[in-house]
């Protein structure tokens, strides 16, 4: 073979591979591809349920998607509708937090601890116990009224002791959680209003356990 022909043959072969390499660099990607598609498909099938409602005598804005029994989207509807009924009747509620999260929030039965109350300045713990979730330590105080309550949170994920509203008595901790540097953070309320008290965490997972992240302070005349 002369040093012309192989010249030319190189040439050729640079020439294939710039044309393959330019051609999947400006070419759509598999994704691009499948994305394209399922567009396609959604506008597809958009303009198929209009001429469907049109030919019925029907508004094709006012159509709802209707579905079908049995489908998994029917499925899961019964689900959540028997999973909010069971929660409705063991006294659990969905509460916002923060951006519009739902979390779930039980009723928390109080019962005044026996034996005198504390005065002076109370300390309650938030504290992790495994599967039973966030708890308030203790979980009922009972304090003589002018008494201060101080709640403290040695975790590194944040919790916040909040009042319930429409009570006599109001405050809210914002964000505690343990300080990697330093003394950690506590938050201060004194009660001088005689009566229980409830609050709990408003940090998204805090009440999703029965009982957790709730709490009460019982104030009392000694």
């Amino acid at each position: 073979m002369s040093i012309s022909t192989k010249i030319v043959l190189v040439l050729s072969g640079a020439f294939i591979l710039s044309a393959a390499m330019a051609s999947c660099s400006s070419g759509p990607t598999t994704t691009e591809i499948v994305q394209t598609s399922k567009a396609q498909n959604k506008v597809d099938n958009a303009a198929a349920t209009r001429e469907a409602a049109i030919a019925a005598g029907e508004n094709p804005d006012e159509v709802q998607v209707k579905i079908a029994a049995g489908s998994q989207a029917d499925k899961i509807n019964k689900q959540r509708a028997a999973t909010a009924t069971a929660q409705a009747e063991a006294g659990i509620e969905a509460v916002g937090s923060g951006s519009a999260i739902e979390q779930e929030k039980a009723v928390l039965d109080i019962e005044i601890p026996d034996g005198p109350a504390q005065s002076g300045t109370v300390e309650v713990g938030i504290v992790s116990k495994g599967a039973e979730g966030i708890r308030f330590d203790p979980e009922i105080a009972k304090i003589a009224v002018g008494s201060t309550v101080s709640w403290s949170n040695d975790r590194l994920s944040a919790s916040s002791a909040t009042a319930d509203e429409g009570q006599e008595e109001y405050w809210d901790s914002g964000e505690l959680k343990k300080a990697l540097f330093g003394v950690n953070p506590t938050f201060e309320h004194t009660f001088n209003t005689v009566g229980c008290f409830t609050y709990s965490s408003l940090f998204s997972g805090d009440t999703g356990l029965p009982g957790a992240g709730l709490g009460a302070i019982c104030v009392v005349e000694e």
